[in-house]
């Protein structure tokens, strides 16, 4: 059985949510400001193309194994089963600088979004040197777009990973209105595993100290 399954079984649904919920956090402790964010931008030397999404969302829920919580209304979103491995969920605000002359959300935004959101779901599972801050590259993104969606619209973004081992991770999102009556695009993402730049996992954040040097949690967490 793996880790995030045992962990799964073993743990209340409170301790289940905080812990999953502090690790997807721990992702963006890494590039949020004031701190952390500028020096992985100064090491790069320009603005990351995902600032915009990174910057402006919110995590409202995480598990380890399948969600505990999906509205009842939400249009496309299946009910939860034993497959899904762990699950994120996030709110975003669709602003100008992610959308087109029509007024709407730019096609190319939503790839970006779906991208980085469905990345965070990771966090759940991820250990160190096993899909850490952002670890891997994408093989294929498809994403199906249903409804456009209006600049000043906020959204949620479901995800949920239904796969992932050494090399490779599946993840599945929808993006939906805040009521969950629409969905406005829904993806299928599928992941390669690359090592997290050294320099990255030097900005160390509370998720890490409840790892010991060989990559092991640690019997009493902080987290």
């Amino acid at each position: 059985m793996s880790s995030s399954k045992s962990m799964e079984k073993t743990l209340s649904r409170e301790e289940n949510r905080r812990r999953a919920m502090a690790a997807v956090q721990a992702i963006f402790d890494r590039l949020l400001p004031p701190i952390r964010y500028k020096l992985v931008q100064a090491g790069v030397g320009l603005p990351a193309f995902d600032n915009a999404t990174m910057a402006n969302c919110a995590v409202v829920d995480a598990s380890i194994g399948p969600p505990h919580d999906v509205p009842a209304n939400a249009a496309g979103l299946p009910a939860p089963e034993a497959g899904v491995r762990a699950s994120c969920t996030t709110r975003l605000l669709i602003g100008a600088e992610l959308g087109n002359y029509n007024g709407v959300m730019h096609g190319g935004a939503a790839g970006v979004i779906f991208d980085m959101l469905t990345t965070i779901a990771l966090g759940p599972v991820a250990r160190p040197g096993f899909w850490t801050f952002l670890g891997g590259v994408t093989r294929t993104l498809n994403i199906s777009y249903l409804k456009a969606v209006p600049i000043g619209t906020t959204v949620i973004v479901h995800s949920y990973v239904y796969q992932v081992g050494r090399q490779t991770a599946y993840i599945k999102g929808w993006m939906t209105s805040e009521d969950g009556k629409t969905t406005y695009a829904v993806c299928d993402h599928h992941k390669i595993h690359v090592p997290t730049p050294a320099e990255h996992l030097k900005l160390k954040v509370p998720w890490d100290e409840q790892w010991d040097e060989d990559g092991k949690e640690k019997t009493a967490s902080k987290l």
